[in-house]
């Protein structure tokens, strides 16, 4: 049979939008967006509540506690304040520093390098509990804890990008006494709030701090102009694009061979032999 038979056929189709019958389910999932308390509106790479796993990337599954939006990194629960899809940023908090500066467990914060960077507006703060007695004069960044029925006493410094280190030099052997230490992430230009009343850092960590996620955002891009659900096939492990008929690797648009291949399962075109 000619080609040139075909083409007719092949332009009627491609020229028009295809209808299906019943719209795979996992494109209708995927397009359910995680809605929580401040967070509206929430897809790609993101999961949770509505959304499925598979309608996100793997390490950003969302959860919503009492409407408070959060989110598990490296083992740690961290509060989501809000998400700028343009320049793929999040911003967040943790949850054990909310109401004071003495969690019960102390720990790092620690990213995902491969999903999580932090932005230019990346600063820190190092906190020292079980500090020994007597406090070096001339410093007045420090705190009480009570940690576990231990009263302890701590400080804190703090490291932004355009001054590695604040800590003064007469400091950082006293530091090194302290039984632990902790180091939060904050916007930089919250430090400069601290700065001026040390009282303020609470509220200042409570802001939260900016990460840019990395989720194999450009193929999203191309499966959305292409009318696809973005998602993550967990068997292949690989990004997947899922259409109203079907996933797809990439994108719904579908090859001319695959336009034949519906024709003839639909008895619509027959091959003479």
């Amino acid at each position: 049979m000619s080609w040139l038979i075909l083409l007719p056929i092949i332009a009627l189709v491609c020229g028009s939008a295809p209808v299906f019958a019943d719209d795979d389910e996992r494109y209708l999932s995927c397009m359910n967006s995680f809605d929580c308390g401040n967070i509206t509106g929430a897809g790609y790479p993101f999961s949770g509540s509505d959304r499925p796993a598979y309608c996100g990337y793997p390490g950003f599954e969302l959860s919503c506690i009492n409407q408070d939006p959060e989110i598990t990194i490296m083992g740690s629960t961290y509060k989501l304040h809000g998400i700028i899809n343009q320049s793929r940023t999040l911003n967040v908090s943790r949850t054990d520093y909310t109401e004071n500066l003495c969690p019960t467990l102390l720990s790092n914060t620690s990213l995902s390098p491969n999903l999580l960077s932090s932005n230019s507006d990346h600063g820190e703060v190092s906190l020292y509990y079980g500090c020994p007695s007597p406090i070096p004069s001339g410093f007045s960044a420090q705190f009480t804890c009570n940690i576990n029925d231990t009263d302890m006493m701590g400080y804190f410094v703090m490291v932004n990008n355009s001054v590695p280190s604040m800590t003064a030099p007469i400091l950082i052997p006293y530091l090194t006494t302290c039984n632990n230490s902790v180091k939060v992430p904050v916007r930089q230009s919250a430090i400069v709030s601290i700065l001026g009343n040390p009282n303020a850092m609470l509220g200042a960590m409570n802001q939260g701090f900016d990460l840019v996620w990395s989720a194999n955002d450009p193929l999203c891009d191309t499966c959305k102009s292409s009318g696809g659900q973005c998602g993550y096939n967990q068997t292949t492990t690989a990004f997947t694009c899922y259409c109203a008929d079907q996933p797809r690797d990439f994108d719904c648009t579908e090859s001319p061979q695959d336009l034949l291949k519906g024709l003839y399962d639909d008895g619509l075109l027959w091959v003479h032999q």
